[in-house]
């Protein structure tokens, strides 16, 4: 338990760093950044719907995709219904497999470029981010789009943490692609990000909770059953569904 714990904290470390790193790049490499051009040669960018969301849960942001493709085996998957030609076939899985490539060559120095310094950072903190003793730790579904994962939800004093069971045989069929847009899979939040909680219902059944944060980025989580999700609510800040309805701020109007 200690060494997956562990494990947990390193890759929550990672994944910060690398956002950090990502967020310089896009900064330094923006067409009006120091290492920008505007220049017709200028590498294609991709871009996504960011996590943000405004009052009505509309997603209004876009940021950039580093993962982003023009998806070239659409294309030539029409070009071999209406070409059946031989070398045009072969010339499309070349780009394919060239542009795949060289995806996976850029991600790849991105995150090892700094590995080291980052491997070292996170073997001195260790669990340095587990403070206080866990008041509650159970069972939990994380409810992301597109996927739906198992793990433990475990509440401190002052934080919530989420560890995905890596081993569990459904999170290993899961394509990694789709994991890569997926937050939350060893998830970290304070007690002071968290702005309201309300009950959800899932697949019919009232067992999930969706917390929303100060950053107005939700996140979902469905347990075993009612009683889990008392005992959770229980544990959690005493926010309710927060201050934009005029009620009270207290566990009752969030169960």
């Amino acid at each position: 338990m200690c060494h997956h714990l562990i494990m947990a904290a390193k890759y929550r470390d990672q994944v910060t760093a690398t956002q950090l790193i990502q967020k310089i790049i896009n900064i330094l490499t923006d067409k009006h950044g120091a290492w920008g051009s505007s220049a017709p040669s200028r590498p294609r960018e991709f871009w996504r719907l960011d996590y943000w969301e405004d009052d009505l849960r509309r997603r209004r942001r876009f940021v950039r995709n580093p993962l982003g493709s023009t998806h070239p085996e659409a294309t030539l998957k029409a070009a071999g219904e209406h070409a059946p030609d031989e070398d045009i076939l072969v010339k499309g899985k070349q780009s394919i497999k060239s542009q795949v490539l060289g995806n996976q060559n850029s991600e790849s120095e991105m995150l090892l470029e700094g590995d080291d310094d980052i491997m070292s950072f996170m073997e001195e903190r260790e669990v340095e981010n587990l403070t206080g003793p866990v008041a509650l730790s159970t069972p939990a579904q994380l409810v992301a789009p597109s996927v739906v994962v198992k793990g433990t939800l475990s509440i401190t004093v002052s934080e919530l943490y989420f560890e995905v069971d890596e081993e569990d045989p459904s999170f290993k069929k899961i394509d990694p692609k789709i994991l890569a847009y997926t937050e939350g899979l060893h998830g970290k939040w304070l007690f002071s990000e968290i702005r309201s909680i309300f009950s959800r219902r899932y697949l019919l059944q009232n067992t999930a909770l969706e917390i929303f944060m100060a950053n107005r980025v939700g996140v979902m989580f469905n347990f075993p059953d009612q009683a889990t999700v008392k005992k959770v609510v229980n544990c959690l800040p005493r926010v309710g569904i927060g201050t934009i309805f005029g009620l009270p701020q207290t566990r009752y109007f969030t169960i």
